[in-house]
C-alpha cells in the first residue's frame, strides 16, 4: 500500500512537473513568436530603409551625373571658345609681328634704295655733263678733220684723173711684147735709180712710178680714214647705246619710284587696316618693356634704343615661346581631364549596372538569410522545448531517485530490526514474515533495478539522440551566424563604397561649377571686350566716314577748280603748286583708286566681322537650345526611371512573399526528412565506429607513409639542389672547353698559313739543309711515334677495363644544350668480368631492379634526414634562429647522406684511376708524359721538327716584310724621279714645237714679202679696183657724216629734253622724301597702337594666370579628394584584415578543439577610427564609422550571447556528470545490497 501510494504520488507529482513545462513551453513559445515577429519588423524596416537610402543615392547619382554632363558640356564649349581665342590672338600677334619686322625692312630697303638712286643720280649728271664736254670736243675735232681729209681727196682725185688718161695714152701705144716691157722696166726701173731719166720715155715712166708710189700712200690714208671712220662710227654707236641705256635706267628709276610709290601707298593701306593688331601687339610689347624695364633696371635705361629692342623682342620670343609651351601643357592636360572624365563617365555606368547587380544579388541574399533566419529560429525554439523536457524528466528521475533512497533506508532499518527481532523469537521457527519482506524488498530491488535500467538506458539514448540532433544543427547554426555576418559586414562595406563614391561624385560636381563659375565669368569678361571692341569699331568707322568726306570735299573742290581752269592753291609750298595738269589728274586718279580700295577693304572687314558676330550669335543659340534639350531628355530618363523601379519594387515585394510562402513549405519537408535522418543515424553510428578502427590502422601508415615521403622529397630537394649546379657547370666548361677549341683550331689554321707563307718566301739555301740534320730528325720522330704508340695502347687498356667496371644505367642528354649529358649510375653492381652480352644485360637489368627498389637505400635516406624533418616540423616564432638552424640540420643531412651514399655505392668508379696514374710519380704513364714532353722541347731547340716553331716562322715573316718594304721604298723613289724626267723631257719638246712654229711661220712670212715685191698685170687690175671701191668708200663716207650730223643734232635735242626730265625728277624726289618723312610719322603712331596691343596682352596673360591658378587649385582639390580616397580605402582594406583575422582565429579555434569538449569562443576585436581630422566631418567618414560602431555592437552582443549559451551548455554538462555519478553510486549500493 505505501508502495502504491508511493508510486501515484510520484505519477500526481511527475503530471504536474509535465503540466509547468507545457505551460513554460507555452510561455517561450508566445514569447519566441513576438521575438520573431519584432525581428521580422525590424528587418522589413531595415531593408526598407536600405531600399530608400539606396532610392536616394541612385537620384543623387543621377542628378550628379546630369549636372556633371551638363558642366562637362559648357566647359567643352568654354574652353573651345578660349582656344579659339588664344588661337586668333597668337596669330594675330605672330602676323603683327612679321608684318612689323616686314615693313622695317621694306622700310630700310627703301631707305636705302633712295640714298643708291640719288648717289646714281648725281653720279649720272656728272658723267653726263662730261660725255657732252667730251663730245662736242670730238664732234669739232671730227669736223675739222673730215673737212681737211675731203679737201684733200678732191685734189687727189683731180691728178689721179690725169695721171690715169696720161697712162692710158702711153699704154696704148706701146707694143712691145709683155716679156720686153717687164725686162725694160726692170733696167729702167735700176737706171732710174742710179741715174736720172734722160728721154721723155723715161719722164713718163718716172712719172708713173711717182703716181704708183702716190696711189699706195693714197690707199694708206683712204686705209687710216677707214679706220678711223670706223672708230668714230662705233664711238658715235657707244655713245647712242649709252644716252639709250641712261634713257631706259630713266625710265627703270620712274618705274620704281612709281612702285615704290605704289607700295608705299600699300603699306598705309596695309598699316591702316591692320592697325588694331599692330596696337594690341605694341600694347603687350610695351608691358613687357616695362617688366624687363623694371627688372634689369637704370643701366638697360641708359642703353640706346636698338639694343632696348632687340632684347625686348627676344625677351618677347622666349616669353611667346613659354606661352606656347605653358598653352601645349594647358592643352595636354585639358585632354587629360578629358579622358579623366570620359573614363570616370563609364566608371560611373559601369559602377552604376554593378550596384544594380549587386542590389539585386544582395536582395536575394536577403531573401535566403530570412529563410535561413526562420529555419535557425524553428530549430532553436525545437532545441529550447527538447531541452526542457529533458531537464524535467531529469528532475523528475532525482526527486524519485531521491524518494526511493529515503525509502530504501526506512525498509533496510526496517528489515534490519525485524531481522533481528525474528532472530531472536523465531530461532526454532520456518521464519516465513522474514522471508516474505525478504522476497519482497527483493522484488521492489529487483523491479527498481530493472526500473532504473530502463530509465539510465533510456536516458543515454535521449542525451545520444541529443548529440546528434543538437550538434550539427548547433554547428550549422554556428556557421550560418558566421556567413550571415561575412554578409553584412561585404554588404557595409559596398555601401561605405557607395558613400565614398557620391561623396567623389559630389565633390567632382563641386568641382565642375567652381570651374564654370570661372568659366561664366571669364565669358561675361570677353563679352565686355567684345562690346568694347564693337563700339571702338564704330568709332573708327566714324573717324574713318569724316575722313572720308573731308577727302572728298576736297577732291571735289579741286576738281570743280581744275575744270574752272585756274588753281587756287593755299599752300605755296605744298605739293600740288609743282604738279602739271596731267600728274595732277593721274595723282587724283590714283588717290581716287586709293580710296576705293581703302572703302572696300573696311566694308569687306565690317562685313567679315558682321558675319563672325552672327555665326557666334547662331553658335550660343544652338548651345542654349542643345543645352535644354539635354536637360528636356535627362528630367524624362530620371521618369522613366522612378517608374522602372516603382515596378521593380512591386515585382520584388511579390517574388518575396512567395519565397517566404516556399521556405514554408520547405520547413515543414525538412521536418520530416530529419525524422527520417534519426533513424539513419544509428546505423550510421555503428558503421562509424568499425571505420574508426579501420581509420586507425590507416592513419598509422599514413604517417609512416607521409614520413617516408618528406624524408625522400627533403633528401631529393638536397640532391636536386647538388646536381643541378654541378650541371650547369658543366654546361658552361663545356662551352668553354667548344670556344677554347675553337680558338685553338683558328690558331693552328693562324701557324700553317705563316709557315706555309715563311716556306714559300724562304730561299733555297734554308730549303737545302744537310742530311745529318734530316737523319737526326728522323731518328727522333721514330722514338716520338714509339713513345705515342705506347701512350695509345694503355689509353685503350683502360678504357677497356673502365668499360668492364662500369655500373652506368644511362645517359641523359639535354636537346636545348647539345650535346652535354650526364651519366647515370647504378650502386651495389657486381663486376662484368668474362661475360656474355645477353647475360651482362639481364644481370643489368636486375642490378637497376634491385637499385631502384632498394630498403638500404630507402633507410638511408630517411635515417640521414630524420634531423632535418625534425626542424622542419617545429614552427619556431624567431625566423633567425629557424632559419640557422634549418640550414645546419640541412648541411649535417647532406654529409649523412652523401657519406652513406659512399658507402653503398662504393662500386661506382668515381675518378679513382685517373688519380692513380696522375698523383703517382714513378707511374708508367706519367713517365712516358715526361719523356714525350723533353723529346718535343728539344725538337723544337733544334729546329728538327716537322714544322718550324711559331715565333720563328714570324721572325722570319717579319724580315721578309721589311725587306719587301725597303724594295717598295725604293721602287716608289726611282718612279718619282722617273716621273720628274718625263715632265723635263715633255717640256723640252713642247718647247721645241714652239720654236719650229716660230720658223716656219718666219719662212712663209718671206715668201710673201718676196712675192709682194714683184708688180703683176693682175695686182695693177685688182689696184684699180681697190681704187673705184676706194672712191664708192669716199661717197658712202660723205653719206654717213651727213647722217651723223644730223643724228648730232638730235642727241643735242634729247639731252635739252633729258635735263628738263631730270629737273622735274629732282622735283619727284624732293615730294618722295617728304612722303617718306610722313610714313615715318605713321609708323611712329603705329607704334603707339603696338604698345597699346602690348598693355592689352598684359591683361590677357594675367586672365591666363588666374585661369592657370584656377586649374591648379581645382588639380589640388582632386589630389585631396584622391587621397581622401586612398586613405578611405587603406582603413577599409585594416578593418577588412582584422575581420579576417577574427575568421581565421574563430576557424583555428574550432579546428583545434575536438568533437566532445567544443565550444565556441569569438576573440576580441578592436577596430581603429580615423586618425586624420580633415576626413573627420565627412558625411562618408561619418557613415562608415557609424556602420563600425553598430557593427562592433553586434559583435559584442553576439559574443555576449554565445558566451551566455556556452555557459549555459557547461552548466547542463556539468549537471549530467553529477546525475551520472550519483546513477554509478546508486548502482554501486544496489550491486552491494544483492551480494549481501
Amino acid at each position: 500500500l505505501h508502495n502504491a501510494e508511493c508510486e501515484s504520488q510520484l505519477l500526481q507529482n511527475s503530471n504536474e512537473s509535465e503540466l509547468d513545462t507545457a505551460e513554460d513551453l507555452r510561455r517561450k513559445l508566445c514569447q519566441a513568436k513576438k521575438e520573431k515577429l519584432d525581428l521580422t519588423i525590424k528587418h522589413n524596416q531595415e531593408l526598407s530603409s536600405y531600399e530608400s537610402q539606396i532610392v536616394k543615392l541612385r537620384s543623387e547619382i543621377e542628378k550628379g551625373e546630369a549636372v556633371r554632363q551638363s558642366l562637362e558640356y559648357e566647359l567643352t564649349i568654354a574652353r573651345k571658345d578660349a582656344r579659339l581665342k588664344t588661337y586668333a590672338a597668337e596669330e594675330e600677334l605672330s602676323d603683327a609681328k612679321t608684318k612689323l619686322v616686314e615693313l622695317e625692312v621694306l622700310n630700310e630697303k627703301l631707305q636705302q634704295q633712295v640714298a643708291e638712286t640719288e648717289e646714281t643720280f648725281h653720279i649720272a649728271q656728272q658723267k653726263w655733263k662730261q660725255q657732252q664736254q667730251r663730245l662736242a670736243s670730238e664732234k669739232d675735232d671730227i669736223r675739222r678733220t673730215c673737212n681737211s681729209e675731203y679737201e684733200l681727196l678732191l685734189k687727189e682725185r683731180t691728178k689721179l684723173e690725169s695721171v690715169l688718161q696720161g697712162f692710158v695714152l702711153w699704154y696704148f701705144a706701146q707694143q712691145i711684147p709683155e716679156k720686153a716691157k717687164v725686162c725694160s722696166r726692170e733696167v729702167q726701173g735700176r737706171e732710174l735709180a742710179v741715174h736720172p731719166p734722160r728721154c721723155p720715155k723715161d719722164l713718163g715712166f718716172h712719172h708713173l712710178m711717182e703716181q704708183n708710189n702716190a696711189l699706195q700712200n693714197i690707199r694708206k690714208k683712204m686705209k687710216d680714214v677707214e679706220v678711223e671712220h670706223n672708230s668714230c662710227t662705233e664711238l658715235l654707236r657707244r655713245q647712242a647705246n649709252e644716252l639709250e641705256y641712261s634713257a631706259e635706267r630713266e625710265e627703270r628709276l620712274k618705274k620704281e619710284l612709281e612702285a615704290a610709290t605704289v607700295r608705299i601707298k600699300k603699306l598705309e593701306e596695309n598699316i591702316e587696316a591692320e592697325r588694331a593688331a599692330h596696337l594690341e601687339s605694341k600694347f603687350n610689347s610695351e608691358i613687357i618693356q616695362l617688366r624687363i624695364r623694371d627688372l634689369e633696371g637704370a643701366l638697360q635705361v641708359e642703353k640706346a634704343s636698338q639694343a632696348e629692342t632687340l632684347s625686348d623682342l627676344e625677351m618677347i620670343k622666349k616669353e611667346f615661346k613659354e606661352v606656347e609651351n605653358a598653352y601645349e601643357r594647358e592643352k595636354h592636360n585639358a585632354q587629360e581631364n578629358l579622358e579623366k572624365l570620359n573614363v570616370l563617365e563609364r566608371e560611373c555606368f559601369s559602377t552604376n549596372k554593378q550596384m544594380n547587380e549587386k542590389i539585386e544579388d544582395k536582395k536575394k541574399i536577403i531573401k535566403d538569410l530570412s529563410e535561413r533566419l526562420g529555419n535557425n529560429e524553428k530549430t532553436c525554439r525545437e532545441l529550447q522545448e527538447e531541452l526542457a523536457m529533458a531537464k524535467k524528466h531529469q528532475v523528475f528521475l532525482t526527486e524519485t531517485y531521491e524518494n526511493n533512497m529515503r525509502e530504501l533506508e526506512l525498509l533496510l532499518d526496517s528489515f534490519a530490526m525485524s531481522g533481528q527481532r525474528t532472530a531472536g523469537t523465531y530461532k526454532d521457527r520456518d521464519k516465513p514474515p522474514s522471508f516474505s519482506v525478504l522476497e519482497s524488498l527483493r522484488c521492489t530491488l529487483t523491479a527498481y533495478q530493472n526500473k532504473l535500467e530502463d530509465m539510465s538506458n533510456e536516458h543515454w539514448t535521449n542525451v545520444t539522440l541529443y548529440r546528434v540532433k543538437f550538434l550539427p544543427a548547433f554547428l550549422f547554426h554556428a556557421s550560418f551566424l558566421q556567413e550571415a555576418q561575412d554578409n553584412l559586414a561585404h554588404a557595409n562595406k559596398e555601401l561605405n563604397h557607395l558613400h565614398m563614391k557620391c561623396a567623389d561624385r559630389e565633390t567632382l560636381i563641386g568641382t565642375l561649377e567652381v570651374e564654370l563659375q570661372n568659366v561664366r565669368q571669364y565669358w561675361e569678361k570677353e563679352k565686355v571686350c567684345a562690346t568694347e571692341s564693337e563700339n571702338e569699331i564704330q568709332k573708327l568707322t566714324k573717324a574713318y566716314q569724316k575722313d572720308m568726306e573731308e577727302k572728298l570735299t576736297f577732291l571735289h573742290s579741286l576738281y570743280q577748280r581744275l575744270v574752272a581752269g585756274y588753281v587756287l592753291i593755299k599752300q605755296p609750298e605744298g605739293i600740288l603748286d609743282r604738279f602739271s595738269w596731267s600728274e595732277l589728274c593721274a595723282v587724283l586718279q590714283e588717290n581716287v583708286d586709293a580710296l576705293i580700295l581703302d572703302l572696300n577693304r573696311a566694308n569687306e572687314k565690317i562685313s567679315h566681322l558682321e558675319y563672325v558676330y552672327k555665326s557666334k550669335s547662331d553658335t550660343m543659340k544652338k548651345r542654349q537650345q542643345s543645352q535644354e534639350e539635354a536637360f528636356s531628355k535627362m528630367a524624362e530618363q530620371m521618369k522613366a526611371q522612378e517608374s522602372c523601379w516603382q515596378k521593380q519594387k512591386k515585382y520584388l515585394e511579390q517574388q518575396y512573399s512567395g519565397l517566404l510562402g516556399e521556405a514554408h513549405a520547405r520547413a515543414q519537408e525538412y521536418q520530416e526528412a530529419a525524422e527520417k535522418n534519426k533513424e539513419k543515424i544509428d546505423i550510421l553510428e555503428k558503421n562509424q565506429e568499425k571505420l574508426v578502427l579501420e581509420n586507425v590502422s590507416v592513419k598509422n601508415t599514413l604517417t609512416q607513409v607521409q614520413k617516408e615521403h618528406s624524408s625522400l622529397l627533403a633528401a631529393c630537394a638536397l640532391l636536386a639542389g647538388a646536381l643541378y649546379p654541378l650541371y650547369g657547370r658543366l654546361c658552361a666548361m663545356s662551352s668553354q672547353r667548344d670556344l677554347l677549341q675553337d680558338q685553338v683550331n683558328v690558331y693552328e689554321l693562324v701557324n700553317r698559313e705563316i709557315r706555309t707563307l715563311v716556306h714559300a718566301l724562304c730561299d733555297v739555301e734554308e730549303n737545302n739543309q744537310d742530311e745529318a740534320k734530316l737523319k737526326k730528325r728522323k731518328f727522333k720522330g721514330l722514338i716520338r711515334v714509339f713513345r705515342r704508340g705506347v701512350i695509345a695502347v694503355l689509353a685503350a687498356n683502360r678504357l677497356k677495363v673502365l668499360a668492364e667496371s662500369s655500373s652506368s644505367l644511362f645517359s641523359w642528354v639535354n636537346g636545348f644544350k647539345g650535346s652535354i649529358g650526364i651519366l647515370v649510375c647504378i650502386g651495389d653492381s657486381k663486376g662484368k668480368h668474362n661475360l656474355s652480352s645477353h647475360e651482362e644485360e639481364q644481370i643489368h637489368c636486375l642490378e637497376a631492379l634491385n637499385w631502384f627498389t632498394s630498403s638500404n637505400l630507402l633507410g638511408a635516406v630517411i635515417s640521414s634526414v630524420t634531423e632535418l624533418q625534425d626542424v622542419v616540423s617545429k614552427t619556431d616564432p624567431k625566423p633567425w634562429l629557424s632559419g640557422h638552424l634549418l640550414v645546419s640540420a640541412a648541411r649535417n643531412s647532406f654529409s649523412k647522406l652523401m657519406n652513406k651514399l659512399s658507402v653503398i655505392m662504393e662500386t661506382v668508379p668515381l675518378g679513382s684511376s685517373r688519380n692513380i696514374t696522375y698523383l703517382e710519380k714513378d707511374s708508367l704513364v706519367q713517365r712516358l708524359a715526361d719523356g714525350l714532353h723533353k723529346i718535343n722541347t728539344q725538337a723544337l731547340e733544334a729546329g728538327l721538327c716537322d714544322g718550324k716553331p711559331i715565333m720563328k716562322s714570324i721572325a722570319s715573316l717579319q724580315k721578309q716584310i721589311f725587306e719587301f718594304t725597303q724594295r717598295l721604298h725604293a721602287a716608289e723613289v726611282e718612279r718619282r724621279s722617273l716621273r720628274l724626267k718625263l715632265a723635263e723631257f715633255k717640256w723640252n719638246f713642247s718647247e721645241m714645237k714652239k720654236e719650229a712654229d716660230k720658223a716656219q711661220s718666219l719662212q712663209e712670212q718671206l715668201n710673201m714679202f718676196k712675192e709682194s715685191k714683184l708688180i703683176t698685170h693682175e695686182r695693177f687690175e685688182t689696184a684699180c679696183e681697190e681704187l673705184n671701191n676706194a672712191l664708192q668708200r669716199e661717197h658712202q663716207a660723205q653719206v654717213l657724216l651727213n647722217e651723223q650730223a644730223q643724228q648730232l643734232q638730235e642727241l643735242n635735242n634729247k639731252l635739252e629734253l633729258h635735263s628738263n626730265e631730270e629737273a622735274d625728277k629732282n622735283q619727284v624726289l624732293s615730294e618722295t622724301v617728304k612722303r617718306l618723312s610722313e610714313a615715318k610719322m605713321e609708323l611712329r603712331r603705329k607704334d603707339q597702337s603696338l604698345r597699346q596691343l602690348n598693355r592689352l596682352l598684359t591683361q590677357l596673360e594675367q586672365d591666363k594666370c588666374r585661369l592657370k591658378e584656377s586649374i591648379h587649385d581645382a588639380e589640388s582639390a582632386l589630389c585631396m579628394a584622391v587621397k581622401d580616397k586612398e586613405l578611405l580605402t587603406s582603413h577599409m582594406k585594416s578593418v577588412e584584415a582584422t575581420l579576417h583575422k577574427v575568421r581565421d582565429q574563430t576557424l583555428l579555434s574550432r579546428t583545434a578543439a575536438t568533437r566532445n569538449d567544443f565550444t565556441l569562443q569569438l576573440p576580441k576585436l578592436h577596430l581603429e577610427t580615423f586618425a586624420v581630422e580633415r576626413l573627420k566631418g565627412r558625411p562618408e567618414v561619418v557613415a562608415f564609422q557609424a556602420m563600425i560602431k553598430s557593427f562592433m555592437d553586434v559583435y559584442q552582443l553576439a559574443s555576449s550571447r554565445i558566451d551566455m549559451l556556452v555557459r549555459e551548455t557547461a552548466s547542463h554538462q556539468l549537471h549530467t556528470a553529477a546525475l551520472k555519478s550519483k546513477l554509478q553510486t546508486a548502482c554501486l549500493h544496489g550491486s552491494e545490497s544483492l551480494q549481501l
